[in-house]
């Protein structure tokens, strides 16, 4: 028979487990408790902290909206201060145009009464003649060579007729430019190589003067300096280089870019140097120190810039992202303007502050660079831009725009009615052309090897 001890003693068991379980449970909902609390007063501090950011945040949006109306009121006050600045540059490059007229006027019916040659007697006695007469006495005595005579220009010639054409390079041709006297022409290749060429005037064609070598690549643009002592070259080999003329050496080599150098251009000393590049940036050379002055980060590949004579501290570049960029180089800061197509090539006409841009969206536009505005914009059924390096140019008088297509067709546009016409002479893609600085003659490039120069 089973004791009450023995029938008990289970009971007790679960008695004892049941109560140690109770006081885990418990411990468990002390713990619980704290963490509640804790998690309250956590809870309680970030509100505090996001009701203290939110009046922080009440406070700048207002100050933002406060500096957004002042800034909006001074911008209206540039523009009308603007606006003021280029009502009168304008009425005194008016009066300086009358007057510049005038006075050509009167030299031409004097030079026309003497026997001997008119132009190169009006333009000794010209007083606009002082920088080429600089550059005459620069000149005359570093080469014997078949030249132009650094004459009065005349009205340039819309391009009519092939005069000669010739095989530049052994393949195409993407750079081509003339020195400021005009006797000299300079052309740069796929071939790696600048060459030089000067003219025959008694039987009108250009002459090899001479191969500039030391390039690994492609060359993308060329430059004379202001005294043709200097002929400067960009190249796709990530450089740019600088010969000496006279002797056709290696001067300069300046290396610094990480892709693809597209454009280089000599300031307005000559002392400096300021180059595009595909790795995004531009970069101004000191060739005093033969270093790298600064670096102006774009944001997007460029393809060529302008610098120079009227430009003072001012350097305008064309980018791939179909802005043209105007940099203030003291500052190195940008404003920009943005157009439809990634822009290929950029022209300066200093007389009349214009820029002339060309574009993938096979257009040419005209941009007074003094209210910073498109003033005109050239296109024609037929015309497509073929490269992104594809250059168009301003005749010197700034009459004419022209351009190559991508069908080998050259387009000659009127700057101030718009009128074009077109010839097609080139088999391929025309990518680069100039005028001669007199413009009596005009030159175009294609990717065949070809130059042609053009007349009347």
């Amino acid at each position: 028979m089973v004791s009450a001890h023995d029938s008990l003693s289970p009971l007790s068991c679960r008695i004892r487990d049941c109560t140690n379980a109770l006081r885990r449970a418990e411990e468990k909902v002390k713990e619980l408790q704290a963490h509640v609390s804790s998690s309250d007063q956590i809870h309680q501090t970030l509100s505090d902290e996001h009701d203290a950011l939110q009046l922080a945040f009440s406070s700048v949006e207002k100050k933002l909206q406060e500096t957004e109306k002042e800034n909006d009121r001074l911008r209206s006050s540039l523009m009308v201060v603007k606006a003021r600045d280029a009502d009168r540059l304008n009425e005194e490059n008016e009066s300086f145009r009358r007057t510049r007229e005038k006075k050509l006027e009167e030299e031409l019916r004097r030079a026309s009464e003497e026997k001997d040659p008119p132009l190169l007697r009006s333009r000794a006695s010209s007083g606009e003649g002082r920088g080429r007469g600089r550059r005459e006495s620069a000149s005359s005595s570093s080469s014997s060579d078949a030249r132009v005579p650094d004459e009065l220009p005349g009205p340039s010639i819309c391009p009519a007729s092939v005069l000669c054409s010739f095989d530049a390079h052994d393949n195409e041709v993407s750079a081509l430019c003339f020195n400021h006297e005009g006797n000299y022409m300079a052309t740069g290749g796929a071939d790696k190589v600048v060459k030089v060429w000067s003219w025959n005037s008694p039987q009108e064609k250009m002459e090899p003067k001479c191969t500039l070598y030391g390039s690994n690549a492609s060359i993308m643009s060329v430059q004379f300096d202001q005294l043709s002592k200097l002929v400067l070259a960009a190249s796709n080999d990530y450089a740019t280089r600088i010969w000496t003329f006279h002797d056709q050496r290696p001067k300069h080599t300046l290396t610094g870019h990480s892709n693809k150098v597209m454009a280089a251009r000599f300031l307005e000393d000559n002392q400096k140097v300021v180059t595009g590049s595909h790795d995004r940036t531009l970069k101004i050379w000191d060739l005093h120190h033969k270093t790298c002055s600064k670096t102006l980060f774009a944001g997007s590949s460029c393809n060529d810039v302008v610098a120079g004579r009227g430009m003072g501290n001012t350097i305008i570049s064309a980018h791939f992202d179909k802005r043209i960029r105007f940099w203030d180089v003291r500052s190195a800061t940008a404003n920009e303007i943005a157009l439809q197509g990634k822009v290929t090539s950029l022209d300066h006409f200093p007389d009349r502050h214009l820029l002339l841009c060309c574009s993938r969206d096979d257009t040419l536009r005209l941009i007074d660079l003094r209210q910073n505005s498109i003033t005109a914009t050239f296109s024609a059924n037929g015309f497509h831009v073929s490269v992104d390096w594809t250059r168009a140019c301003f005749s010197p008088d700034g009459q004419y725009v022209a351009a190559g297509s991508s069908d080998g067709s050259l387009f000659v546009w009127e700057t101030f009615s718009g009128k074009v016409k077109n010839k097609k002479e080139h088999s391929k893609e025309i990518v680069t052309c100039s005028w001669h600085p007199k413009g009596q003659l005009f030159a175009s490039a294609d990717r065949n090897k070809k130059v042609m120069l053009w007349k009347r």
